[in-house]
């Protein structure tokens, strides 16, 4: 039987996908009788503790700074001191930057396994996902440009391909980032294994009546169709061009709502450059997950305008909830949706010009806002493929294979 130990960054592991990703790892871990040890850094708590919960094994670090960067060796002292080295111990990795802790511990558990579960990539953001622009820049005959234009992210992408070296398997989330690693980072195919993202199915579907109870409960209009963007609002999310797209939108269809739902960090600069149609966005700040399960109860179109994801949770709530998509065509975005089938897909085009990509969304909008019978068909086919390749019992079988083949 194997030891599983989830080195989790705690404090934001509880408001990003990667703390749903933990949840339902454990959930698949329990179920094929694994030993669990969940090392959540940055803890809520002063002290060193360590409670078991539910048969699992939790030692909480308190909260300190740079955690990971700095702090690494109080990590691997605690580590040394109360877990034994064995062949059947297996450590997984999912934050970055955290190349130095990966090295310490393979250094003080040599009989054990590492794996590093990619969430997300350095250059993802500040090249706003164009992957054919990292390809060239990672290029070994471009090494002194990349480090002349983009200094600060030239030293992560080699910490981050360091830490992929030092691992004994890579987990990736989406085909495009198994090409990548391959092409970008010269990883070792045989390391690699794609194991998408997966959700219970939590979905309950509700009555016509029930959507009105739902609607008034949350003083939205009847006549207005919810339009919902959830998880982090940033530039990278593509939040910017959604709302300049619905400034384009209302001129020919005005009964709609943006639900913004999720922490939102400038509220001022979004309400700012929304400008005459800030009466139609609402904010829910961070809500429970059952609160967020009604929004899309009472949705009528899903958004996902990310130049960059790794095979969102938020996309697979969608699809599990049988709402239509408006999805950009974004690095590991088109993996999951696909034109006609379960999205209307906007593309981005020219990232340095946008208006293209602000007027592909509106016009998915529109079709979307004007179509019952089309929002219908992608709705169902998101539930279908959502059960096909995204229930997590996909998942399971996925992490069962790889753990046995260690």
């Amino acid at each position: 039987m194997k030891n599983v130990f989830i080195i989790d960054d705690y404090a934001s592991s509880q408001t990003n996908g990667i703390g749903t990703y933990i949840k339902e790892l454990m959930f698949c871990l329990k179920v094929m009788k694994m030993n669990i040890c969940h090392i959540a850094c940055c803890y809520d708590s002063e002290v060193f503790m360590i409670k078991m919960n539910d048969e699992i094994k939790q030692m909480q670090f308190p909260a300190i700074p740079y955690f990971f960067v700095t702090h690494y060796t109080i990590i691997d002292k605690f580590l040394r001191l109360y877990i034994k080295d064995t062949v059947e111990n297996v450590f997984l990795f999912s934050h970055t930057p955290c190349d130095f802790l990966v090295k310490k511990v393979k250094s003080s558990f040599p009989l054990s396994k590492l794996i590093f579960v990619i969430h997300d990539m350095v250059w993802t953001e500040s090249m706003f996902g164009d992957k054919l622009k990292i390809k060239k820049y990672s290029a070994s005959e471009n090494n002194a440009l990349f480090e002349k234009e983009y200094p600060k992210m030239f030293l992560r992408f080699k910490e981050e391909k360091r830490m992929y070296e030092t691992v004994n398997r890579i987990v990736a989330l989406t085909p495009e980032t198994v090409e990548l690693l391959q092409s970008a980072y010269n990883s070792n195919s045989q390391k690699i294994s794609l194991i998408p993202n997966s959700l219970r199915d939590t979905y309950s579907s509700i009555s016509g009546k029930e959507k009105v109870h739902l609607k008034k409960n949350y003083f939205i209009p009847l006549n207005e169709k919810i339009i919902v963007f959830v998880g982090r609002v940033s530039n990278a999310k593509g939040i910017y061009q959604v709302i300049n797209s619905l400034k384009k939108t209302i001129k020919t269809y005005p009964n709609f709502r943006l639900v913004i739902l999720g922490t939102i960090l400038e509220v001022k600069k979004i309400m700012e450059h929304a400008g005459e149609i800030a009466s139609k966005i609402t904010f829910t700040g961070q809500i429970p997950k059952e609160r967020l399960y009604e929004w899309y109860q009472i949705a009528d179109i899903g958004v996902l305008a990310s130049y960059s994801e790794q095979c969102n949770f938020t996309g697979i709530e969608m699809m599990m909830h049988g709402l239509p998509v408006v999805a950009s065509d974004g690095f590991g975005v088109g993996e999951m949706f696909k034109d006609g089938v379960n999205a209307k897909i906007a593309r981005i085009g020219d990232r340095n010009h946008l208006e293209e990509f602000e007027n592909n969304l509106s016009e998915a909008f529109l079709e979307l806002l004007q179509s019952p019978d089309l929002c219908k068909k992608l709705g169902e086919n998101g539930r279908r493929i959502y059960e096909s390749q995204y229930h997590i019992n996909n998942m399971k079988e996925g992490y069962r294979m790889l753990l046995d083949s260690l």
